[in-house]
């Protein structure tokens, strides 16, 4: 989370104040503010109206996306025991006038003794509706029995400080086939998007489309399975002096060029 907190000393003098305020006293509100009471403030004075005036259009906004990190994992524990993944990550640094994101896709397969089989039970899913939706969809559709399925989004705000890096760029897709079901990894432009599909059984996946959103489907055809599709936004914010065009983006706009969740 945001580290800029000055303590719970300067919430406590504002409550102080609104209470004061409140219960009307004419007479402080003509008065000059005395900073010596205040701790940090010993050196402080008042702004005058002139002073004020000459700082518009300059701040030092908290508030200011620096970096940004996607994570996204799609996770299928098969009833055998079967456990497979697909997984990216795309890190951005937007502290510097031109954008710098790099991509690493992971894709891992662990086989139980009897080998990944199809264990279906012949219903079929059809999907007639998600694909004209936009923004952030989520859907399920089981037809089976004692799955367990999720799809999660996760926002996290964190300092900028806490950032490692932008790890070298290993941008491209990434695709392993195992008898039969297909795990893929892919970022195309700024299209990233991650999937599991085993025939038969069923199929997960998440992706990013810029102007379109955020998708996370699952479709099962069989039974005792546990999935789960998972996307976690991390936006670092920072202290950012700016002026004009030249600042850094802002949360909303940091959010959109950075995952497309419109």
């Amino acid at each position: 989370m945001m580290g800029h907190d000055r303590g719970p000393g300067l919430k406590y003098w504002a409550m102080l104040l609104a209470l004061s305020l409140a219960l009307g006293a004419p007479a402080a509100l003509a008065a000059t503010t005395d900073f010596d009471r205040f701790e940090g403030f010993s050196e402080a004075r008042q702004l005058s109206d002139s002073e004020l005036g000459q700082q518009r259009g300059r701040f030092a906004d908290k508030g200011r996306l620096m970096f940004f990190g996607v994570q996204m994992v799609s996770e299928w524990r098969t009833a055998a025991g079967d456990h497979l993944s697909a997984g990216a990550q795309m890190l951005g640094d937007l502290s510097r006038g031109q954008p710098t994101v790099s991509f690493q896709p992971t894709i891992t397969v662990v086989e139980s003794a009897a080998g990944l089989a199809s264990l279906g039970n012949g219903a079929t899913i059809v999907d007639r509706g998600t694909a004209n939706a936009s923004g952030v969809v989520q859907s399920i559709q089981a037809g089976g029995d004692f799955n367990v399925a999720a799809n999660d989004l996760v926002i996290d705000v964190m300092d900028a400080s806490s950032f490692g890096g932008v790890s070298p760029d290993t941008s491209g897709n990434l695709t392993r086939s195992i008898a039969g079901s297909t795990i893929a990894v892919s970022a195309v432009g700024n299209n990233m998007s991650v999937s599991v599909d085993i025939p038969g059984m069923g199929s997960i996946s998440q992706a990013i489309v810029p102007g379109g959103g955020l998708n996370q489907a699952i479709q099962l055809s069989s039974n005792l399975q546990q999935v789960r599709n998972l996307t976690r936004l991390q936006l670092y914010m920072g202290n950012q002096a700016g002026v004009g065009d030249r600042s850094v983006p802002g949360m909303l706009s940091g959010i959109k060029s950075a995952a497309a969740l419109r």
